[in-house]
């Protein structure tokens, strides 16, 4: 019965999409535009109560105007050097294209080289660095799948997207920069034996925060009940078993990693751009 319920509830978190993006030309310049669906709110709604089951730390913009005012906030943070990120009518947020392709297409064309991989982990240490206005912490992404990272391999840098989630205030700033992490992680031991030792090693070692990578080892143990759900999605619906198997094997990189890394998080912390 459980098996069921994780099939199912895995099958409409993958599926269901709550904001519609459109490509267009603005100005010369191409965008996406993104939009709330209609029905998105109530969507939202039941998907953070299972959230909030789950104990999975992070949330969902039931209010549009809240979402659209945290995706302007992180890209402006993050990237003011970028063309900004404009409130659209809608409400909806006009995005500038960002050169690259992400992780998840270069996995599934078997182009994924260790260096994107590095390039991401580069990336999610340098924005992990930046105090956020809104935490009083530095910055996390919240969902940072493999679709949320964009590698250009000209420039040889990885750009964060999509900031429509956002983790509990509650948490502190090692515990959401793990979870960051966790979500990566998860995705890639759903992958191909041959898919993903590779990446996920190199992404640790990159990513080279003790005192994150500490943390991030005490939580990949599979949990229980709505929580495993989540998992089972992140997983992409891998086995259990293979699942602990993997996560065994990451656990081991960490503590390697992290015995010979003596430097904490934000020992450097850069300047608030928002």
């Amino acid at each position: 019965m459980i098996d069921k319920l994780q099939r199912v509830v895995a099958w409409l978190m993958n599926r269901v999409r709550v904001n519609q993006i459109q490509q267009s030309v603005q100005d010369g310049v191409p965008v996406f535009v993104k939009r709330r669906r209609a029905g998105g709110s109530i969507v939202i709604w039941f998907g953070n109560r299972f959230l909030a089951l789950a104990r999975s730390g992070i949330r969902m913009f039931v209010r549009a105007d809240e979402w659209v005012d945290w995706e302007v906030h992180c890209a402006r943070l993050l990237y003011p050097e970028r063309p900004a990120v404009k409130i659209g009518p809608g409400p909806s947020v006009i995005v500038p294209k960002v050169c690259g392709i992400s992780l998840r297409q270069l996995l599934r064309r078997n182009e994924a080289g260790v260096n994107a991989f590095i390039a991401a982990a580069r990336e999610l240490r340098r924005v992990h660095q930046i105090p956020c206005s809104h935490y009083k912490e530095a910055w996390s992404h919240g969902d940072l799948h493999l679709d949320n990272i964009v590698y250009d391999p000209v420039a040889g840098r990885a750009v964060l997207i999509d900031f429509d989630t956002r983790h509990d205030f509650r948490l502190s700033h090692t515990q959401r920069h793990s979870d960051d992490l966790k979500v990566m992680l998860l995705e890639l031991i759903g992958l191909s034996d041959e898919q993903w030792r590779q990446p996920a090693t190199a992404l640790i070692e990159e990513y080279r925060e003790a005192s994150v990578l500490n943390e991030l080892g005490r939580q990949l143990f599979v949990p229980r009940g709505f929580a495993k759900i989540l998992w089972h999605i992140r997983t992409n619906c891998c086995s259990t078993r293979l699942v602990e198997n993997r996560l065994q094997s990451v656990r081991t990189i960490i503590q390697r990693v992290a015995t010979t890394t003596s430097t904490g998080p934000g020992t450097q912390l850069c300047r608030d751009a928002g």
